[in-house]
């Protein structure tokens, strides 16, 4: 075949170039070259970020070395600094940044720390946070944290030291795979969090995609109303991601995903629900599109991952999500929120063991043995495993159904109730376990107003989204048990901010900021937050 192009091709080049010097042949040769280089480098861009977004990347970085800018940046982010070591420093106990030169007696650290977990207990007791806290009973966490104890140094990385833990980490598994309906050769594996979970399973399709189709520069197609952990794998994989409106419910539109996706995208993801709104993107729907196109479908549920597969028989419809969708072919799931476990606890299951094979890390020559993982991590706690393992035991079915009655119930109990809100609307549908509102565009003030009104004025903590607008709360047992006194402070903060909105502008005026500026500033900005949240302050004085 390459002789019958060449001969063609050879008689055409040498027409072309009959009579030229060879340095007008060596130019030509190298106009067409950097052409092409040109056009296959502006084809990548019109298919990843686009040329707007390419040319702000470009830009930020060198308005950034500017003197002025720069001069500017600097003094901003030292106050940022500044104010944000104050906020962290109001509530610090005993400080220090050094070990202690003689170890401290037992009794003086347990007094220690009882201090800080009144400290960090006080923020959460009164059930008005959203999320963060899924359950909040002290004889549930004193329960789980017996089970914690034993195993807390115990190491799943060596199973045949520790073969009950790696008994319990394999029945997580099985017991969530069954959950979600798995077949006879669905799977999983036991992570460290949702996060650790969707960087996984993009991990997997990302090596699928290379493996059985040749894709060597993979994307993924995701809702804007996607967890960010989608995001971070694809900045920590190098898969772009592709991200699909939403539609008036602010479920993923079906028709945009369809026109993103291409011949090197690797799979497509669902959220039930999503963190922002509450919404379930149409899971059945995604599955036919991702069948058609022989692309990987995950399904995001770690937010209500222990809600979700008991919702039926809690009384609540919900249309099909799990395994029995053809087309899905992985989800996430934590336990570590609405089944009651303690933080690090998360489970990604596959429908077959080829794809779960996709996320493992192998290292056959390393000089310390072979060496292979299943996730991120090499060593990781027992404490988890085992105390998930009991979390599930001690609920059972029956027990996650009478939760999710409770939370479910009291989330559609707020939304119903915000619907009869004059200046309020929802955002998204509040199926499961999320509320998510805005103020009206005649209301006359931002939900981020009341935002900061309910938190001064009642102690309601909220989260504020953005890409549209809107606050939420994410109902927890322990909130679920104020839902009818969320709205009764809800009304009256919505009079309040009525009659004076300038008084609660704190959040609006952040947001109001961030919409102008290209995300490399607001970089910046996040970064001194983390960097303050690192920080060790201070040391204790010293003995006179």
């Amino acid at each position: 075949m390459v002789l019958a192009i060449e001969k063609p091709a050879r008689d055409v080049l040498n027409v072309l170039f009959h009579g030229k010097e060879p340095y007008q042949v060596l130019r030509t040769a190298t106009i067409v070259l950097v052409a092409a280089k040109l056009v296959a480098k502006l084809r990548w861009i019109l298919r990843h970020e686009g040329i707007k977004a390419y040319l702000i990347g470009l830009l930020v970085p060198v308005l950034k070395k500017l003197p002025m800018v720069r001069s500017k940046l600097e003094k901003e982010m030292s106050k940022t600094m500044s104010d944000l070591r104050a906020k962290f420093a109001k509530e610090l106990t005993d400080p220090r940044t050094r070990i202690p030169s003689t170890g401290l007696p037992e009794k003086e650290i347990i007094q220690l720390l009882d201090r800080r977990k009144e400290l960090d207990t006080k923020h959460w007791a009164s059930g008005k946070i959203t999320g963060a806290v899924y359950h909040g009973g002290h004889e549930h966490y004193d329960f789980i944290g017996q089970i914690f104890a034993k195993w807390g140094f115990c190491n799943p990385l060596h199973p045949g030291i520790h073969p009950a833990l790696r008994q319990m980490d394999s029945e997580v598994v099985q017991w969530t795979v069954n959950l979600y309906n798995g077949g006879p050769d669905a799977c999983g594996a036991f992570t460290t969090g949702g996060t650790e979970s969707i960087l996984m399973a993009i991990k997997a399709y990302r090596d699928w995609g290379l493996a059985v189709k040749g894709i060597q520069d993979p994307n993924i197609v995701i809702c804007s109303t996607a967890h960010a952990a989608f995001d971070k794998a694809g900045k920590y994989f190098k898969v772009f991601v592709k991200h699909a409106r939403t539609d008036a419910r602010m479920a993923v539109d079906l028709a945009h995903v369809r026109q993103l996706i291409d011949s090197n995208t690797v799979a497509i993801v669902g959220s039930c629900c999503q963190y922002a709104h509450g919404t379930i993107d149409p899971i059945a729907d995604l599955g036919q599109i991702a069948l058609k196109h022989n692309i990987g479908l995950h399904v995001d549920c770690c937010l209500g991952g222990f809600l979700v597969p008991f919702m039926e028989k809690a009384g609540f419809p919900i249309q099909p999500f799990d395994f029995r969708v053809p087309g899905v072919t992985s989800i996430s799931c934590d336990p570590h929120k609405y089944g009651f476990a303690p933080k690090g606890s998360s489970v990604v299951m596959f429908s077959n063991k080829q794809l779960r094979h996709h996320m493992y890390c192998y290292l056959t020559e390393w000089t310390g043995g072979i060496y292979a993982t299943a996730t991120m991590t090499g060593s990781r706690p027992g404490g988890p495993v085992a105390a998930t393992w009991a979390s599930m035991c001690k609920h059972g079915e029956n027990g996650y159904v009478e939760t999710t009655r409770q939370i479910v119930g009291a989330t559609r109990r707020i939304a119903e109730g915000i619907q009869q809100m004059d200046c309020l609307r929802l955002v998204g549908t509040a199926e499961v376990c999320v509320v998510a509102f805005d103020a009206k565009p005649d209301a006359g003030f931002s939900c981020y107003a009341i935002a900061d009104c309910m938190q001064q004025k009642s102690g309601w903590e909220l989260a504020t989204c953005q890409h549209p607008p809107c606050v939420h709360l994410a109902l927890t047992l322990p909130s679920s048990r104020n839902a009818e006194q969320f709205l009764v402070d809800l009304k009256e903060a919505v009079q309040e901010v009525k009659a004076d909105p300038k008084r609660f502008s704190s959040t609006a005026g952040l947001y109001g900021m961030a919409a102008s500026l290209p995300s490399g500033f607001l970089e910046d900005a996040a970064g001194a937050y983390i960097d303050a949240m690192i920080e060790a302050q201070g040391d204790p004085a010293p003995a006179a």
